[in-house]
C-alpha cells in the first residue's frame, strides 16, 4: 500500500494550516499501529480520517431524501402557508415598533 496519503486535489497543494491534539499515549499508540497497518504515516492516516468524517457529516447534512408523498406536502405548506397566530402577530408589532420580545 502507498505511503502517500489521499487528499483532495486543493488541500494537497496548500500545507500551511496547522492542526494540533492531544491525546492519551495508549490512544496514540493505536493510532499510529492502525496507521502502519494502512501503510500512512501517523499525520496522513488521522487527516484522510479526519476528511472522510467530515465529508460523510457534510453529505448528510447537505443530502435530504422525501417520499413522494413528503415533497407534496413541502410544496403545498410552501404555496399555502398557515396564517400568523396571535402570539407571532404580537411579536412582530413589538418587533416593528423596535421593542425586543425578550
Amino acid at each position: 500500500m502507498s505511503k502517500e496519503a489521499v487528499f483532495p486535489s486543493d488541500a494537497r497543494n496548500i500545507k500551511s494550516a496547522r492542526v494540533e491534539l492531544k491525546t492519551s499515549p495508549d490512544l496514540k499508540e493505536l493510532l499510529r499501529e492502525a496507521a502502519a497497518a494502512a501503510g500512512l504515516d501517523l499525520s496522513a492516516f488521522i487527516l484522510n480520517a479526519a476528511i472522510e468524517r467530515a465529508e460523510n457529516v457534510l453529505e448528510n447534512q447537505r443530502r435530504r431524501e422525501l417520499s413522494s408523498q413528503g415533497w407534496q406536502q413541502i410544496n403545498q405548506l410552501l404555496a399555502e402557508p398557515a396564517a400568523p397566530t396571535l402570539a407571532l402577530q404580537a411579536l412582530m408589532r413589538r418587533k416593528k415598533n423596535g421593542k425586543s420580545a425578550e
